[in-house]
C-alpha cells in the first residue's frame, strides 16, 4: 500500500509540471512577463537628391523647371529658384519713373512650347535637407544698369524694390517658417548683398519659398486683354534726370545664399 501511494504522488506532480506551470508561475510570481519594451530606430543623412521647385496651389497647374548647374542641382543646403526681371519696352520720359516687372511665364503641366507659358508670380525658393537646423540666409546683390557701345551707357540711379512679399513653407510647423523681407526692400547698384528670406537657427528646414506677386491680380489682366501682365511686386524705379539712349540696359542679380550669422565664421 505504501508503494502504492508514492506512486500516485510522484504521477501527480508529473502533471503538474508538464499542465499546470502557468499556474504555477502566478502562484509564485518570479518568471511571469506581461509587458515588455523594445526599440525602434532610423537614421536620416543629409539629402542629396536633385531639387524640384514647389509652384505652389493658388496659381495656375504649371511646371517650373529649377536651377541648373554643370552637375545639375542637389545637395543638402541649395537655391532651387529665383526670379529673372525684365521691366519691358519703355518711353524714354525725362520725368521719375517707376516701372512694374513684366510677370513671368510658366510652362502649363503637360504642356510644350511658349504659347502654353502662362504668366505667374516670381519666387525665389531654398531647400535645406541638412538636418542640421542652422539656419540661413538668402541674400541679391545688383549690379549698374548698362549698356555697351552707346554714349550714355549707364542708367544711373536705377534700382529695383521688392514689395508685399509672402512665405510658403512645406513643414507643418509654423515656427520654424523663415522670415520675408519688410515691403519696399530697395536692392541698389553694386552695394552689399540684402537679405530676402532668412532662416535664424532652428529654423528653414525643408522647402521655404518667397513669392513677389498675386496670381488674382495677373488673372485679371489676362481677363482685361492686356498686351503686357505685370507683376506689381517688383519695380524698378529710373530718375528723369538720367540720360538714356534708345538701347538695352542690362544689369545683374546675384542671388547668394549664407549661414545665418550665429553660425558664420568668425
Amino acid at each position: 500500500m505504501k508503494f502504492i501511494r508514492l506512486a500516485t504522488v510522484a504521477a501527480l506532480s508529473t502533471t503538474i509540471l508538464a499542465g499546470g506551470v502557468q499556474a504555477f508561475a502566478e502562484e509564485e510570481g518570479t518568471s511571469e512577463v506581461r509587458q515588455t519594451t523594445t526599440e525602434g530606430q532610423i537614421t536620416f543623412t543629409a539629402g542629396e537628391d536633385e531639387t524640384e521647385v514647389d509652384p505652389g496651389e493658388n496659381g495656375p497647374d504649371v511646371e517650373i523647371p529649377p536651377i541648373v548647374g554643370p552637375d545639375g542641382n542637389k545637395g543638402p543646403l541649395t537655391i532651387a529658384l529665383v526670379p529673372t526681371m525684365n521691366f519691358g519696352s519703355q518711353v524714354i520720359s525725362t520725368t521719375d519713373m517707376t516701372y512694374n516687372m513684366v510677370a513671368e511665364r510658366q510652362q502649363l503641366t503637360g504642356t510644350t512650347g511658349d504659347e502654353n507659358k502662362v504668366p505667374y508670380v516670381s519666387m525665389a525658393q531654398v531647400d535645406d535637407t541638412r538636418g542640421t537646423n542652422e539656419g540661413w540666409v538668402l541674400n541679391v546683390s545688383l549690379t549698374e544698369f548698362e549698356a555697351l557701345d552707346t554714349q550714355n551707357n549707364i542708367l544711373k540711379g536705377a534700382h529695383i524694390s521688392l514689395h508685399d512679399p509672402s512665405i510658403r513653407y512645406s513643414i507643418d510647423d509654423p515656427a520654424q517658417m523663415p522670415e520675408a523681407h519688410a515691403t519696399g526692400l530697395e536692392i541698389m547698384p553694386n552695394e552689399s548683398g540684402v537679405p530676402v528670406m532668412t532662416a535664424a537657427p532652428e529654423k528653414g528646414a525643408g522647402k521655404s519659398t518667397v513669392e513677389w506677386g498675386n496670381h488674382d491680380d495677373l488673372a485679371r489682366q489676362i481677363e482685361d486683354g492686356a498686351e503686357v501682365v505685370e507683376n506689381a511686386a517688383i519695380k524698378l524705379f529710373v530718375p528723369g534726370s538720367t540720360a538714356k539712349d534708345a538701347v538695352t540696359y542690362t544689369s545683374t542679380l546675384t542671388w547668394e545664399l549664407e549661414l545665418t550669422p550665429d553660425n558664420g565664421e568668425d
